[in-house]
């Protein structure tokens, strides 16, 4: 091979033998070195690639096991909160004389200890979410069947409630004094023994009368020795009377609340002073009114 090399100047030129086996082996070496540094640069770009992509996912890892332990004592507290839900809700089954929950029914088809949600994150990445999945599945079942419960109870309470509302449970009428009972007395127009169907409350003319239940005004009027009376259905059985009226303050048809003025006091009918006379009928009985008076200040758990 021969290269021609060229001087500045005035120099002229020179030519160079070269044997073509070490030409080859020059350009060889040129295009071996080239390479070399070419894989050497990219091997370095690769490991420091590498390492930040390590170094982030290790970042990442940090940041996601520090969301997880802070999800699982949200879980656990959760947990916590629903278990006294339960011994809650069972206090209130109980005030509605409801059978409990069973703490079997409780676990609703899950059973088994609890799991350790530390040592299988140590030993098992995976099962740690598996767990809080279940934990969360049946925190859902049981908060349907809390929802269940509740209605139960609700609906239990709301019935009992209207009992209690449509159940005479106070004094017809504030002040006066009772000056007749329930039972056997002796007639004060005839002498004779008789049986008294109600109690009379002595008091002046134009007093409130009060119903004493919640209720629907089924008679109002004169009716012979009650004079002006009014009548009132309670349901459940339950009916009132207020007779010897000067006043009636309700229309037939109109629904009453407990303690809702009704009527004044008076003394019309077969009477022998200004007076209230108030009967209680149970499924068409009648029943001692003080039975279905309850005291001024009394409380009942």
């Amino acid at each position: 091979m021969n290269i021609l090399y060229v001087r500045g100047g005035n120099a002229g030129t020179r030519t160079i033998r070269v044997h073509k086996i070490l030409g080859m082996m020059a350009v060889t070496a040129a295009i071996a070195l080239v390479v070399s540094a070419a894989v050497i640069v990219a091997t370095h770009s690769s490991r420091v690639s590498n390492r930040l992509i390590i170094k982030n996912l290790e970042s990442e890892n940090g940041r996601l096991h520090s969301e997880l332990a802070r999800f699982r004592g949200e879980v656990e507290a959760l947990e916590n909160k629903m278990n006294m839900s339960f011994e809650l809700q069972n206090r209130a089954r109980l005030i509605a004389s409801l059978d409990p929950i069973s703490s079997d029914v409780w676990q609703v088809g899950v059973g088994g200890p609890a799991p350790d949600l530390k040592g299988m994150e140590s030993a098992y990445p995976d099962s740690i979410f598996g767990s809080i999945d279940e934990g969360l599945d049946r925190m859902l079942r049981q908060s349907e069947l809390q929802i269940q419960s509740y209605a139960e109870v609700i609906g239990i309470l709301d019935k009992e409630k209207e009992i209690r509302d449509c159940t005479p449970s106070i004094r017809p009428l504030k002040g006066g004094f009772l000056s007749s009972r329930f039972g056997g007395r002796m007639d004060p127009f005839t002498g004779a023994t008789v049986q008294h169907p109600g109690i009379d409350y002595r008091a002046r003319t134009g007093n409130p009368v009060m119903s004493t239940a919640d209720g629907i005004v089924c008679q109002t009027g004169r009716n012979g020795g009650y004079g002006l009376m009014i009548e009132i259905e309670h349901g459940n059985g339950f009916k009132t009377r207020y007779a010897h009226l000067s006043k009636i303050l309700v229309n037939r048809g109109q629904k009453v609340k407990r303690g809702e003025i009704i009527a004044l006091v008076g003394n019309t009918g077969h009477s022998t002073g200004s007076h209230l006379h108030y009967e209680v009928l149970f499924r068409k009985i009648h029943r001692d009114p003080l039975q279905y008076v309850i005291s001024d200040g009394t409380c009942y758990d």
